[in-house]
């Protein structure tokens, strides 16, 4: 029984790992469409920054505060009016006029504009001054603490986000992070967080580039739950790890799989987009949820070969590939063209909007239970079964959403529905 299990366990990770090889980068060069812009940024950041510390005042009780004092003002005003106005004085005409004075006095103007006349107007007016001043003085410094703090938590990259939603994470840094983030806030209307551990000095630097964009900075290791739960991972809409070049190529990678995996756990749904630097290591990150992956320096050997015998290929590359010359986007296929052809999509796309379509990129069942186990029902495969069938799944985790990318597909290849053209826009 257990070299069955042996065998089976072994035949489930060489299919697996065969299938994923031959579309291994397929994948790497997509990118998601980009959002409508719906605001500028700066009313975003304004926003941002108001909620962030209405938040920080909920916290303080600044409320209870400003609840207190409205209480005070209202009862101490409604005293004096009732104390004058029974007392036959002239002063205050309207409870109005006594809510004037109650304000003025409670914040210590006075202007004198209206004054009790009787011993106890006058009492319960020095109990609103003693009263004023107290609570305005702790209303004032409480709320300037609360507004240092928050400043300085959110510098040094200690503060929760609460408010923001839709944002992308970016765990780690390395050599190419900053062209990364250059890469997402190419989207005017992408929110950036950056999780690392990094100086603060080099996060200041990254963040005084990026002043007029949504882009926060958590400090912690993103491998940690309770660092990625500051970074608001439940509202997350995708995360980028990348790989920690300090420990090595292979130590970094299985630290990229714990940040995955970290990811993961507290959010099944999150798109992760992670860098690898050994391709033996696309397998072990496909397990632990990674849902594209890069591998660093993987077409370099094309790009260098290629450029040698075909002058000109490296350029044409890093134009496609690079922010500034248009890069490759993603465009999804109208609903009208679902069961139409590729030919009619391409002709349609490059005629309205200047869009010449590359490849279809199309979703692919996992790897499921009927392509694994064998048909005589043995001990073994009821096990298995049983176990996925409890488990409410009937595919592999690691193979599951996998994407099938067509390049250059036959004109008569019919679009399906979820499918997404993948080209380079045309540019000015």
């Amino acid at each position: 029984m257990a070299q069955a299990i042996a065998k089976r366990k072994a035949s489930i990770e060489t299919s697996a790992e065969s299938g994923r090889v031959s579309r291994r980068g397929e994948a790497k060069n997509s990118r998601p469409q980009l959002r409508p812009v719906s605001s500028s940024s700066g009313v975003g950041n304004v926003v941002g920054l108001v909620q962030h510390y209405l938040q920080a005042m909920r916290r303080a009780k600044i409320p209870l505060l400003a609840a207190i004092s409205f209480a005070l003002l209202i009862v101490g005003a409604g005293a004096v009016y009732l104390i004058e106005t029974r007392a036959g004085g002239e002063s205050f005409a309207s409870f109005g006029e006594a809510l004037w004075y109650g304000i003025v006095t409670m914040t210590t103007v006075g202007y004198g504009d209206y004054t009790p006349r009787t011993a106890p107007g006058r009492f319960v007016g020095v109990l609103l001054i003693l009263g004023g001043m107290t609570l305005m003085s702790l209303f004032t410094a409480t709320l300037a603490s609360v507004m240092v703090a928050a400043r300085i938590r959110r510098d040094l990259g200690l503060e929760v986000i609460e408010m923001m939603k839709d944002h992308v994470l970016v765990c780690g840094w390395n050599q190419q992070a900053d062209r990364v983030v250059e890469g997402l806030l190419a989207d005017p209307e992408e929110q950036v967080v950056l999780v690392n551990e990094m100086p603060e000095e080099v996060i200041k630097e990254v963040l005084l580039r990026h002043h007029d964009r949504d882009i926060i900075h958590v400090n912690g290791d993103p491998a940690v739950e309770s660092v990625l739960s500051r970074a608001n991972v439940g509202k997350a809409r995708a995360a980028v790890v990348l790989a920690d070049v300090s420990r090595g190529a292979m130590a970094s990678d299985e630290r990229t799989a714990l940040v995955t995996l970290a990811l993961k756990s507290l959010k099944a749904n999150i798109k992760v987009t992670a860098e690898a630097h050994d391709m033996r290591s696309e397998i072990h990150l496909r397990r632990a949820g990674a849902d594209d992956i890069v591998i660093d320096g993987e077409f370099n050997s094309f790009l260098l070969s290629s450029t040698a015998t075909t002058p000109g290929i490296s350029l044409v590359a890093r134009r496609v590939l690079s922010h500034s010359g248009g890069g490759l986007r993603s465009e999804p296929v109208p609903a009208e063209f679902v069961g139409r052809s590729f030919g009619e999509l391409f002709d349609a796309l490059r005629t309205r909007q200047g869009f010449l379509t590359l490849a279809i990129v199309t979703g692919e069942k996992g790897l499921t239970l009927d392509d694994l186990l064998s048909d005589d029902y043995s001990l073994v495969d009821q096990f298995i079964r049983s176990q996925f069938t409890k488990a409410g799944v009937d595919y592999l985790r690691f193979e599951k959403a996998m994407n099938r990318v067509l390049v250059n597909p036959n004109d008569d290849y019919v679009i399906c529905k979820g499918d997404t053209a993948v080209g380079i826009p045309r540019t000015a």
